[in-house]
């Protein structure tokens, strides 16, 4: 085994080389965990706000539920900027991975999200209509036909997104992804907020939401361009990453504003401004570097992940059994108490091999190979 540890015995005080449970553990073979940043505590903190977005946040105002849209974007810029690396090979293998443990997340979710809507179904006696409508909306723009689990939009947009960019990839395209971003964001800006002022209607839809197309693969290729330029878009002054956060929050409400003032508000789920701020809050946290492992930051995809998965069931349940009884907490805190419990959940299942749904050994290995230049260890 090698050692990370200097001639004196001591180890460097910001060493690459983690495991899992035990840093550098005697007899414990080494593993590369690279870009150890605040990243980590970041997604495990955003899925508050992505609840807040979803169901409301307990305040009076209205302006942390509205400004809160910026989260989801977060998720896609950070996954692209660790998946999507300079290295063709090593980006391959990094995308075949993803596809495979997307593609079981998928699955997983959907059996999961497809039991608890059967139940709730056959409790309250309701039917689900199928037809050409319906599936062209989950298939296609990835609308979620059942009461319970909308937020599975996500998934199904991720993976569609780097299905897209492993052909690309393999067909040799990548290097034309900067074109792709731009087209998408426009696309993104037409067929959403500003579908109104261009008058958009495809099918009898006034505007397309947030799906692959619109949502995913322009903020993960956004994450690639960080990467790319990260001497550069990571090395500013902390105090200009927040300023720029800062902007984008008065861009939501000035956008917000004057399309409704001029009527031609549609839609919602997405402005300039969520992505000034995403794109500010996600360089800032890549630039603040963080060594110490531990649950959170190491296991932070499934960390992120598994509250993500329950805290939408979860909500809807406490609302459910709780919203008549228990209304005041039901409704005011229960995003709250819906988060709270997912932790849990999340802290319970990370040690599990449910984990590897979102992040396994396997990549850290990968990492330190390529890291190594292909030099294989024990």
């Amino acid at each position: 085994m090698k050692s990370n540890a200097d001639n004196a015995g001591t180890a460097p005080a910001a060493s690459p080389f983690v495991n899992p449970g035990e840093i550098n553990a005697e007899g414990d073979p080494l593993v590369e965990a690279p870009e150890f940043t605040f990243a980590g505590y970041l997604r495990f903190v955003l899925m508050l706000f992505v609840g807040f977005w979803a169901f409301g946040c307990p305040e009076p105002t209205g302006i942390v539920t509205v400004l809160s849209g910026f989260a989801t974007p977060c998720f896609f810029i950070l996954s692209g900027y660790f998946i999507l690396v300079d290295d063709r090979e090593h980006r391959l293998h990094k995308l075949k991975r993803k596809l495979i443990r997307g593609t079981s997340c998928l699955v997983f979710v959907f059996v999961l999200y497809a039991i608890i809507n059967a139940v709730i179904f056959f409790l309250s006696h309701m039917t689900l209509a199928v037809g050409k409508r319906m599936i062209f909306n989950f298939v296609v723009l990835n609308l979620w036909p059942c009461p319970i689990g909308d937020n599975f939009w996500f998934i199904q947009a991720m993976l569609y997104a780097y299905i897209i960019i492993y052909i690309a990839d393999k067909l040799n395209l990548f290097k034309l992804y900067k074109g792709v971003l731009v087209i998408t964001f426009i696309a993104m800006l037409l067929l959403g907020e500003f579908a109104g002022v261009i008058h958009f209607n495809f099918l009898g839809y006034p505007y397309i939401p947030g799906n692959w197309l619109t949502r995913a693969l322009p903020y993960i290729l956004l994450g690639r361009l960080i990467r790319e330029h990260k001497d550069f878009l990571l090395s500013w002054r902390k105090f200009v990453y927040w300023i720029l956060f800062v902007v984008g929050g008065g861009l939501v409400i000035l956008e917000l504003f004057v399309l409704a003032r001029t009527g031609y508000l549609i839609y919602e789920g997405h402005t300039i401004g969520y992505g000034v701020m995403a794109f500010a809050l996600c360089c800032w946290a890549l630039s603040v570097p963080f060594v110490t492992p531990n649950r959170i930051v190491h296991f932070d995809p499934a960390m992120s992940g598994f509250v993500y998965i329950f805290m939408n069931p979860v909500y809807c349940l406490l609302i459910m059994f709780l919203g008549a009884q228990y209304p005041y907490f039901a409704y005011y805190m229960g995003v709250i108490a819906a988060w709270l419990i997912s932790v849990v959940i999340a802290f319970l299942l990370t040690p599990t091999r449910f984990s590897d749904l979102f992040y396994s050994n396997w990549e850290m290995r990968l990492d330190n190979y390529f890291a190594k230049g292909g030099e294989e260890f024990e």
